[in-house]
């Protein structure tokens, strides 16, 4: 058996929807505030804002997931090459960004990579509203193009999470909401110092 096999059990007679089921409910308070934050964007201000918070978050977090998750191939696609291309676009500086701690446990890196790679299916909406302000796959929205661009990650981590064994969802859970977290932090607005 490869790696990825010794790194956690099989389970037997559990369905993927229950652990999908089990993730939804253990990140649904934290995933509706992200997307409250997050909104629509109308303007090229709201959009930028967007590519903003999206680096504050992504690229820590790929960072955080890293080499271990991403030897045994659960690792997130790589976009914060993309990101840096679209702030490149719009002038924009890249911002700072707070580093994110995970556990190098591959359930704890699987729950941080099925929020990471999720993501892909709201960016499906979301590129619709950057092309509506004139941007795409060619000039300021290669990040949002490329997320949304495929499933095929998101299918493939599915397969993954369905090995993972009952007793490890908690730990799954507890990177899937520490990645939630982080992007809450990511995408609320700057508090400015008191002047």
């Amino acid at each position: 058996m490869g790696r990825v096999g010794l790194a956690f059990q099989f389970s037997s007679g559990l369905r993927m929807n229950d652990l999908r089921s089990f993730l939804r409910a253990e990140t649904h308070d934290l995933h509706e505030e992200l997307d409250g934050l997050i909104g629509a964007f109308t303007s090229l201000d709201d959009y930028t804002r967007f590519l903003a918070g999206s680096f504050r978050h992504r690229a820590p977090a790929e960072a955080a997931i890293g080499v271990e998750a991403d030897a045994l191939g659960l690792g997130p696609r790589q976009l914060v090459p993309q990101l840096r291309r679209d702030l490149a676009d719009l002038g924009l500086p890249v911002p700072a960004a707070e580093r994110l701690v995970l556990s190098k446990d591959i359930a704890c890196l699987l729950g941080a990579t099925y929020v990471l790679e999720g993501s892909a299916l709201g960016a499906r909406v979301l590129v619709k509203s950057a092309a509506a302000l004139g941007l795409g796959a060619a000039h300021g929205a290669r990040y949002l193009s490329a997320q949304a661009g495929s499933i095929t990650s998101w299918r493939e981590l599915l397969v993954r999470l369905d090995g993972l064994e009952r007793a490890r969802w908690s730990l799954a859970a507890r990177g899937a909401r520490q990645v939630f977290d982080h992007a809450i932090q990511a995408f609320s607005p700057l508090e400015l110092p008191a002047s």
